[in-house]
């Protein structure tokens, strides 16, 4: 269709409403119309009154602005899906496949069905789509991680996008192929690292890991079996950093200590079996990063009160400044109503610019571990 703007809008929303700004945006205007655009006019005054995109002007107009345009961009999307549809599959995938391909391609040049793809990133849909054409003829059980480097030459890459490749799946299977668990491909196994008086029954055999002098971990599996847990530490603390967790557990301090940064699954089934007495801390970096986990820390428990443990901005004249990636997260964290009580140290650092001492490996370990 047509695209059409009131003149007076299209100025106000450039920032072209007045003095030279206007000027120049009405001889640019005029410039290209009649070739890119075209101006519609009060037939008696003669004023602008909107300015209109016809359909035979757009190659010229995204020409003029250097951008493809919405026309090129739909074919070259019905081309991708045109060129999956010559890709091998399975014979008995192969109706499906040519069904979801040509499907595809025809939302695809009417402008519509995008998801689970993104629009702008068409080189990445044309990955996404070889590694399920692909995954249709997986057939083995193997972890996820073996298949990412098998199909993707990266043993992360399915991690990062198991949604669309699902969803994907479904799609060009008709239904046969749901999710990675019908190709028999599994999800890597999660653990949870801790130290501390914990106990565990499993086939009505308690196993005591506080007698243990380092870490002990446990799998996903092993605590979805586990009968019960009792732990008798008055204080759990989640340690964001391998060194300082380490440090911790030598302490021997008798309170339980959590190594995490993001939570996985394991780790958050481990900390919601823990008694509700149980004092819950969170020791990490102060970072935008480091908050961020303390923020997905209290997510994954709602209702179970957190409370930071020396997590506090501490200048440092030669402090990296924050980034722009960092300030987009400090931004976003100002704005959680998961993190009230330490926005005053989240606006301490944006007010400084830089993440201060930051790394927790700077606060020290004494002879007995401060919690204030």
């Amino acid at each position: 269709r047509a695209f059409s703007v009131r003149y007076d809008r299209l100025l106000a929303e450039a920032g072209c409403a007045s003095g030279d700004a206007f000027e120049n945006a009405r001889a640019d205007l005029a410039a290209a119309n009649g070739d890119a655009l075209v101006i519609e006019k009060d037939r008696r005054s003669h004023d602008w009154l909107r300015i209109q995109v016809p359909i035979h002007c757009e190659p010229a107009l995204f020409a003029r602005i250097g951008r493809v345009s919405p026309t090129a961009e739909r074919e070259s999307w019905r081309a991708l899906f045109v060129e999956a549809a010559s890709w091998s599959v399975p014979a008995k995938y192969d109706a499906s496949w040519q069904t979801f391909c040509q499907r595809r391609a025809e939302d695809a040049a009417c402008g519509r069905g995008w998801q689970p793809l993104q629009r702008r990133k068409r080189k990445r849909a044309h990955t996404q789509l070889g590694i399920v054409a692909r995954l249709l003829a997986w057939e083995h059980p193997a972890l996820l991680r073996t298949v990412s480097a098998q199909l993707a030459g990266n043993s992360k890459y399915l991690e990062r996008c198991p949604a669309a490749l699902q969803t994907l799946l479904d799609e060009a299977s008709a239904g046969a192929v749901k999710s990675f668990a019908d190709l028999g491909i599994a999800d890597n196994p999660r653990s949870v690292t801790f130290h501390g008086p914990i106990r565990l029954q499993l086939d009505g055999i308690w196993t005591n890991y506080g007698t243990h002098t380092g870490a002990s971990s446990l799998s996903e599996t092993t605590l979805a079996a586990a009968e019960s847990i009792d732990c008798a530490a008055p204080r759990c603390v989640t340690v964001e950093n391998a060194t300082k967790f380490h440090e911790l557990c030598a302490h021997g301090c008798g309170d339980l200590f959590v190594f995490t940064s993001y939570p996985n699954r394991a780790t958050t089934d481990f900390l919601r079996h823990l008694p509700d007495g149980i004092a819950r801390h969170h020791f990490g970096d102060t970072d935008p990063w480091g908050f961020d986990v303390l923020r997905s820390l209290r997510a994954a428990l709602p209702g179970t009160p957190i409370t930071p443990l020396h997590m506090y901005f501490r200048p440092k004249f030669d402090a990296p400044l924050l980034n722009s990636r960092d300030l987009k997260k400090l931004h976003n964290l100002l704005q959680s109503p998961l993190l009230v009580d330490v926005r005053s140290e989240l606006e301490r650092m944006l007010a400084a610019k830089t993440k201060g001492d930051f790394e927790q490996e700077n606060i020290l370990v004494r002879t007995v571990f401060p919690y204030t």
